[in-house]
């Protein structure tokens, strides 16, 4: 007899179980949806938006706002090639001599030139054009006060510089990165075989830096081309392409012209962009796949003439950075145009009494953008990097596309792209929080994917085998051992949240404001003690936080959470 009570429990059980496994795909194929169209939206649709407004004019499709930026432009775009040309060559040579003088540091040397390099990391843009206004300027505290000089510091060789200084950090850090991976045992038979240290340095270290040279090569003449805020602070009348854009658009309101300006900033960073991608993969398969030992045993002192520059030009660079910051926190508390030391709260009360509110703004959007855009990161490197969805490569390079483009692309695109119904969230919170959660991702999707590969294949196919759904394996296998991760890219978009300027100038609204366009206002009408005292706070709150993570870095390496101190060394 068949007991119809047990076969209608095992039919309910079955059609239980074919409705959780619906339920589950269907919840799997929106979340791959809501990442995967989350990238083309915001992203390949706001550029898109700025391509077809370049041809846009009241009388239809044209060309004649290209004309109008070869002839009335031409200037500042040759302007911004000399600038960017002569930047990326001296930024990437200082870059260089400064990762090995950090690299062959030891001890108490290298955790203060480390802690240097990442005090710059987390400051705030524009404070090298406050730094340099408040010690080189017409009355600077150097040049005029110590020197009594009275010179134009607002010319082009200012803003060469500038930006040649400010992009080191970034630079030297993924340089120590490659100087980290070289092979020690090459370096070893080398020494058996009688090579001296200058021939080691010569014929091992720089060859092998070779691929990374030319990515900061890359990267820092891209970076020179969409800085507009410090030409526009420290330039005078020498005027560039991104700067121009700006005027054109906040100043004279022509949205066409400005969407054309901005194509010749797209095309060649985008050309770059295929350019970087082929060198940073050469970079990686050059590499060893296991991390070395940081120090790079080799004796500069030892290494002729060439160690003993890097010596010299590692403590120049770090002396110039120390009275950099040192004047602008000193700036906070002094009062402007006294030429020795008085002290004054002022500019701290007016900053607080004024403009508290964007300060905590930031803080807000910041921790938001930092929480939503670590797990966003880590899901879209799943989809891409593990399940290899249908055009997993298009949609990555579309997500690494941010990292290249110029901010007043990615600003003037999102205007372009959501000021009209059914998105139309312009001067709203949302824009601003969207906007940098998409420009930081490509960074964090790139962590995401290298502790991806750190979780076994393995541990996902036995949890489908006891019968965990797709998103089950997300929630319980990939996001537990994406932990380490997660906290690096919360540390990075926090960071970056803090003291990004490039696209979120073109997106604030009166309501919105954050600390850093207060920044960027007050250093643009010569508030510098105002400007000192809201950079000194975000460099401040900015430390304090990465303190914190690393706090709790230390507490979880202490509980044996899988990959933290693999992390934990990566981002410090």
């Amino acid at each position: 007899m068949i007991d119809r009570k047990k076969l209608l429990s095992n039919t309910e059980r079955v059609s239980q179980n074919t409705l959780s496994r619906y339920i589950d795909m269907i919840g799997d194929h929106a979340l791959q949806f809501l990442v995967l169209g989350g990238v083309v939206l915001f992203i390949f649709y706001p550029l898109f938006c700025v391509f077809l407004r370049s041809f846009h004019s009241a009388d239809g499709f044209t060309f004649s706002q290209y004309a109008k930026v070869i002839t009335e432009e031409s200037t500042a775009l040759w302007r911004s090639v000399f600038v960017g040309s002569f930047t990326s060559v001296l930024c990437t040579i200082l870059s260089v001599v400064f990762s090995l003088f950090i690299s062959t540091r030891r001890g108490w040397q290298k955790i203060i030139f480390t802690a240097l390099l990442i005090v710059i990391m987390v400051s705030p843009p524009f404070v090298s054009s406050i730094a340099y206004i408040q010690l080189y300027g017409r009355r600077g505290w150097i040049t005029y006060n110590l020197l009594h000089l009275n010179i134009m510091p607002y010319n082009q060789w200012g803003i060469i510089a500038m930006q040649t200084i400010s992009f080191v950090p970034i630079n030297a850090l993924m340089l120590n990165g490659l100087l980290a991976k070289i092979d020690r045992s090459v370096i070893n038979s080398a020494r058996d075989l009688g090579a001296k240290a200058k021939d080691i340095l010569k014929d091992v270290v720089l060859p092998a830096l070779k691929p990374g040279i030319i990515v900061c090569l890359l990267l820092t003449f891209v970076r020179s081309l969409a800085d507009y805020g410090t030409p526009a602070i420290i330039g005078g009348r020498f005027r560039t392409l991104a700067s121009q854009i700006y005027i054109q658009f906040m100043g004279a309101g022509n949205i066409d012209k400005a969407a054309a300006m901005n194509m010749f900033l797209l095309v060649p960073s985008l050309i770059l962009f295929f350019i970087y991608r082929h060198f940073m993969k050469k970079m990686n398969s050059n590499s060893s796949s296991r991390r070395q030992d940081a120090h790079l045993n080799l004796p500069l002192h030892k290494s002729g003439v060439i160690g003993w520059l890097i010596m010299g030009i590692g403590l120049l660079y770090s002396l110039i950075m120390t009275l950099q910051y040192s004047s602008i926190f000193l700036s906070a508390i002094n009062r402007t145009g006294s030429k020795i030391f008085s002290f004054t709260t002022e500019y701290i009360e007016k900053v607080f009494t004024y403009n508290a509110s964007t300060l905590y703004r930031s803080l807000l959007y910041a921790f938001i953008v930092s929480i939503i855009g670590s797990l966003f990161a880590v899901i879209f490197s799943y989809y891409v990097e593990r399940r290899k969805v249908r055009f997993g490569s298009v949609f990555d390079c579309i997500a690494t596309l941010p990292y290249m483009i110029p901010g007043t692309c990615f600003g003037i695109g999102f205007i372009l792209a959501f000021n009209s119904a059914p998105l139309k969230i312009t001067g709203t919170a949302l824009i601003l929080i969207i906007n940098m959660l998409f420009k930081q991702l490509p960074t964090t999707t790139k962590m995401c994917a290298a502790s991806l590969s750190q979780i076994h294949v393995a541990q996902e196919n036995s949890a489908r085998d006891l019968g965990a759904g797709r998103l089950a394996v997300i929630k319980d296998v990939i996001l537990p051992g994406m932990r380490p991760a997660m906290l690096t890219c919360f540390i990075y978009n926090f960071t970056s949240s803090m003291t990004t300027a490039g696209a979120i100038l073109f997106l604030v609204a009166p309501k919105t404001l954050l600390a850093v366009f207060k920044l960027f206002d007050a250093t643009y009408t010569g508030e510098y003690g105002v400007a000192s005292v809201i950079a000194s706070l975000i460099i401040i709150v900015v430390l304090l936080v990465e303190g914190l993570v690393f706090l709790l870095t230390s507490y979880l390496e202490k509980h044996n959470v899988s990959g933290t101190r693999t992390y934990q060394k990566e981002l410090w």
